[in-house]
């Protein structure tokens, strides 16, 4: 942990899920994130992604307490001037405080303390993995279960849990929780159980 930044930029969107070992592709085009992102490839290559719990004010939105800081591991610049990223999930954060806007984009103060197991988290049961790739079977029809039940030992649990996510369109809240949550293990049992209650819905909302 005394290698993170005590100093974070944040990139606040609506409804994102973003967790540690997992890569996120962005397209970069407002000019405040423009500077962040020049800004942030000459120091430390992290960005802190974090959730917006409303989107009333375009300047300064209300965020969720807690995100997750993401590596730039690799990014182009286009023709134009935007550029194209890729982030990989290093470590969930709390903000323990906000800082003066730099070059128009947010900053803050994070707090690492509650997340080191991000850094070095075990793998989880294979029972419980299992009983997801069960649970998907059932109730997601979309999403190829074969290449699942083939790579379950292989895909990280954090990317298979933001597959799933990414498919059903989970709130914000939900993906808030899942983020919120102590450890992988914890995370798959929170979408167990919200796989099954979206099933639980839609056979009520068919009986009327």
């Amino acid at each position: 942990m005394n290698n993170l930044p005590k100093t974070l930029p944040i990139f606040p969107l609506e409804n994102i899920l973003f967790l540690p070992k997992v890569n996120l592709p962005l397209y970069i085009f407002e000019p405040r994130y423009l500077n962040m992102i020049t800004d942030t490839i000459n120091k430390e290559n992290l960005i802190g992604m974090i959730q917006l719990t409303n989107s009333k004010d375009n300047n300064f939105n209300e965020t969720f307490k807690i995100g997750c800081a993401g590596k730039i591991i690799y990014y182009e610049k286009t023709t134009d001037g935007k550029f194209l990223i890729v982030l990989k999930g290093v470590s969930r954060f709390k903000i323990q405080k906000e800082l003066s806007l730099r070059n128009g984009y947010r900053r803050i103060v994070p707090n690492w303390t509650n997340f080191k197991n991000d850094l070095k988290e075990k793998k989880i049961n294979t029972k419980l993995k299992e009983k997801l790739v069960q649970n998907i079977k059932n109730y997601i029809k979309t999403l190829n279960i074969n290449f699942f039940e083939k790579q379950l030992n292989k895909i990280p649990t954090n990317e298979i849990i933001q597959i799933v996510a990414k498919e059903i369109a989970f709130s914000k809240i939900e993906n808030q929780s899942i983020i919120e949550c102590d450890n992988s293990s914890k995370r798959i049992e929170l979408l167990i159980k919200f796989l099954q209650n979206l099933s639980a819905f839609d056979k009520s909302d068919s009986i009327h």
